[in-house]
């Protein structure tokens, strides 16, 4: 039997001295946090880079994937944009199906050393806001031509143009190869 009898409505007298040092041995140390304290040499985290943008004509090296079927080797490819020409065939009778749209065209060149087909989204028009216009499958003999053939797995190098159905509100500023892993610098398109 224990000899500290307790009294009614009074907790024990031994916890009495273990929460003193509790609330003493908290004083001291501090309360910690599970996040650390910011310190001046603390960086934040890096971000991704973009690579920069180039000008209209600069070819860039990528490596790329065929658009269909899995297991595929991936080719490397020069590719560069030369031009663009926004609000292309602007005739009614061949206007998009896409309400407030319009045809806006790149002139893009793919050197490949091997046969590999660049799908339709493989190019991208866009602006800084990163609002985009993807190429169209529609063609047309009063787009710009000579057409480029996506489907081609042709080797060697191969230049045309890609149309684009392109919101009306969208003013273009880049255009973007996408079909690849690494994704090069947009060709910034200037502005007179």
């Amino acid at each position: 039997m224990s000899s500290t009898r307790q009294r009614p409505g009074r907790p024990p007298r031994l916890a009495l001295p273990w929460i003193a040092a509790a609330l003493a041995l908290a004083a001291v140390s501090g309360c910690e946090s599970s996040d650390p304290a910011p310190t001046a040499a603390s960086t934040p985290p890096p971000q991704a880079s973009r690579p920069p943008e180039v000008s209209l004509g600069t070819p860039q090296q990528v490596t790329v994937a065929s658009a269909f079927g899995p297991g595929t080797e991936s080719v490397p490819v020069r590719i560069t944009v030369f031009a663009v020409r926004d609000q292309v065939a602007p005739r009614a009778a061949i206007r998009p199906r896409a309400a407030l749209s319009h045809w806006a065209s790149a002139d893009v060149e793919a050197c490949r050393s091997k046969p590999v087909v660049l799908g339709f989204p493989a190019w991208v028009l866009g602006d800084d806001d990163g609002r985009t216009a993807q190429v169209t499958k529609v063609l047309h003999k009063a787009f710009p031509q000579p057409t480029f053939d996506n489907s081609s797995t042709k080797t060697g190098c191969q230049r045309g143009w890609v149309t684009f159905v392109t919101p009306d509100d969208l003013t273009p500023t880049k255009v973007t190869f996408e079909q690849t892993t690494e994704v090069p610098g947009a060709w910034r398109i200037a502005r007179q």
